[in-house]
């Protein structure tokens, strides 16, 4: 993924042809995201659920074929070496990370060996990393992006769209098979609002931002947006229309289809240029890092708040009174849930507050001129 966001940005050139390819690629990313679910719970009702990885054999040679023969990029002579131990120690890092937010406080107590094992690892790993990239020649994470704002905020951001974004496309649709009964190719169809949002936003961004309007205006106005829609998703019930649903999830795709974008544009404008590949690389790094840890966090909340009889799992198994019980405590966990996803919305707009206002100076930064693979 990041290395076709570079590609793209190397490819469009300069200017304005540039705001519409990254706009793009924005979209296309939360369109996929949006409508993947629906084709894997079809695929899961009428053929197996292992079709939804078989599925991208035919899509993964079509992008091998194309890359090879239809991309033609520049060649250049300038070779550098690749900091394999930071990369190894960021994912040793990552895997620790995600394993005490997934297991801590229900596999396992967050005071036994495991939790705390895994909590010094992770420490230790992420020591070792920073370390790493304040010595290494070529760190593939280099200290010095996060001395630029936009940059710095930029990566923050994503990080906490990811997180954001795994509770609204998950436990809607987690809602909609457990609470409402819906089957999960019919669940997923509830997306194509989400969908039709980041689709339809993403074109109106694109058009205006190449009429002058800033990637700062549109990244404060997807994070209220997005803000609103949690907080509407947050009042479901067991009854709640499924109109009213749709209508949330449309709101989450007009906010997410403008944050998408244009975060990954602010940062490919705001980096140096010989580091636009690096710097697009991060930001696609830690949009992934937050969409794991939104999993294991909100999933973690969830088992936590769940007050019903049995377990979340078992609710499919309920019937008569014990059901009714159980998806009452469900709805009333996720509803914590979806809170909690506004409350890391309106941080996003805290942040995006910050980002720098541009000057006149800021019209055609450098990194428009060439980029790097």
């Amino acid at each position: 993924m990041s290395v076709t966001m570079v590609v793209i940005a190397q490819l469009s050139g300069p200017g304005e042809k540039r705001n519409k390819s990254a706009g793009t690629g924005g979209i296309l990313a939360g369109g996929g995201m949006a409508v993947g679910p629906w084709l894997g719970g079809f695929l899961a009702d009428h053929a197996s659920w292992r079709w939804a990885f078989f599925i991208n054999l035919p899509l993964g040679l079509a992008a091998l074929a194309t890359a090879a023969v239809v991309i033609r990029l520049p060649r250049t002579t300038l070779t550098r070496a690749i900091d394999f131990p930071g990369a190894a120690l960021a994912a040793a890092f990552s895997s620790t990370l995600l394993l005490v937010t997934q297991w801590g406080g229900s596999q396992y107590a967050w005071t036994s060996p495991q939790i705390l094992g895994l909590t010094l690892a992770c420490l230790a790993t992420l020591a070792l990393f920073l370390r790493r990239q304040a010595t290494a020649a070529e760190p593939i994470l280099p200290p010095a992006l996060f001395r630029v704002p936009e940059l710095r905020l930029g990566f923050a951001l994503q990080g906490l769209m990811g997180v954001a974004m795994t509770g609204a496309i998950y436990y809607v649709l987690v809602y909609l098979q457990v609470a409402r009964g819906v089957a999960s190719s019919s669940a997923g169809m509830f997306l194509i609002p989400m969908a039709a949002g980041i689709t339809a936003i993403g074109v109106v961004t694109g058009r205006l931002t190449a009429r002058g309007w800033t990637e700062r205006t549109f990244v404060i106005s997807g994070a209220t947006v997005t803000t609103a829609a949690f907080l509407l998703l947050a009042t479901t019930g067991t009854g709640t229309s499924f109109w009213q649903l749709r209508a949330a999830l449309l709101l989450v795709g007009l906010g997410f289809g403008q944050l998408l974008g244009q975060l990954i544009l602010l940062v490919q404008q705001a980096a140096p240029r010989e580091q636009l590949g690096v710097a697009t690389t991060a930001i696609r790094f830690f949009q992934t890092l937050g969409t794991a840890l939104g999993a294991a966090l909100f999933g973690t909340l969830i088992d936590r708040l769940y007050d019903g009889p049995g377990d979340v799992g078992s609710l499919a198994a309920l019937h008569g009174p014990a059901r009714a019980q159980g998806v009452s405590a469900f709805v009333s966990a996720m509803d914590t849930v979806f809170l909690c996803g506004a409350a890391v919305m309106v941080l996003c707009l805290l942040l995006a507050l910050r980002l720098p206002k541009p000057g006149p100076a800021q019209a055609e930064p450098p990194v428009r001129e060439a980029a790097t693979v």
